[in-house]
């Protein structure tokens, strides 16, 4: 299928405006710090896939042992965060690739696998459609050693964009997008900047890993509140941190998962329920 809009395109329109910035000045700190327990669990190989201009890999950089290969593709993003980042980028702890994950697996050995892959803050919500998301996931997979992890974050449906969903609804029907699929926009220095999202359900986000060879160790909730506001207040975060202790998963704004990439030859054994995590669906 054919993109209803081009997303490199509108990312590097987004990152050159310098709205995300303002909008996302820092990474969301309960993520952080589930991916930080991750690294010190696992070790330190990191992949970082829409790594963006590098709110997070810059912060990982700073506060761990990480070496990380980084990709987007957004060429403007991958400029920013090398230009940024440049020390680490010629001490070799940071490999920025402009591409999918499809590049990083061209640009490697096959001896040289992750202990961690994240793609966080709905990257994987940003591909489309529904057949390259999937492909996606599996090749990541593939770039995990036996027992790595993918701390993974997709938007909530239930959540997020109750108008666009309902004004995307014929361009579903007609087949230009797919179920759960949105387009929206983002205005900066009066230009509307165009964007494409796939909203999932807590049983979709949950099957669309197992499918691709992961199992669930972990599922909670991003944020409940909009990340744009907890990144930037910390009375926001201490309420959002205490609304995620309370309330039930379903109402989270974005789901985030840690799982395991199994082998081919354990995918057929029982994988957990979802009333084996720390949080009711």
């Amino acid at each position: 299928m054919i993109p209803p809009i081009s997303v490199a395109e509108n990312y590097d329109q987004y990152f050159a405006s310098r709205l995300y910035d303002r909008r996302y000045p820092r990474p969301n700190p309960s993520s952080l710090a589930i991916i930080i327990g991750e690294i010190d669990a696992l070790g330190k190989r990191v992949l970082d896939v829409g790594c963006g201009n590098g709110r997070y890999a810059e912060t990982l950089l700073a506060r761990t042992d990480a070496t990380i290969v980084a990709c987007d593709i957004s060429r403007e993003a991958i400029d920013e965060l090398t230009s940024r980042c440049f020390e680490h980028v010629a001490s070799g702890r940071l490999c920025p690739l402009l591409g999918d994950p499809t590049v990083v697996a061209d640009s490697i050995g096959r001896s040289e696998k992750f202990d961690l892959a994240i793609m966080v803050f709905g990257v994987l919500g940003h591909i489309y459609p529904r057949s390259l998301r999937r492909a996606t996931l599996t090749t990541i997979h593939s770039l995990l050693r036996p027992g790595g992890r993918i701390v993974v974050t997709v938007p909530n449906a239930a959540r997020r964009f109750s108008r666009q969903q309902a004004s995307s609804q014929s361009l579903v029907e007609q087949g230009h997008l797919e179920a759960g699929d949105i387009l929206y926009e983002r205005t900066a220095h009066d230009r509307a900047v165009k964007m494409y999202y796939h909203l999932y359900s807590l049983q979709e986000f949950e099957q669309e890993l197992e499918q691709q060879g992961f199992r669930l160790i972990r599922l909670t909730a991003e944020s409940i509140l909009p990340e744009s506001g907890i990144v930037r207040s910390r009375l926001l975060r201490a309420i959002d941190r205490f609304l995620a202790r309370i309330l039930p998963l379903r109402h989270a704004y974005g789901f985030l998962a840690v799982a395991e990439a199994v082998s081919e030859s354990k995918q057929g054994e029982d994988l957990p329920q979802p009333s084996d995590f720390s949080q009711p669906a």
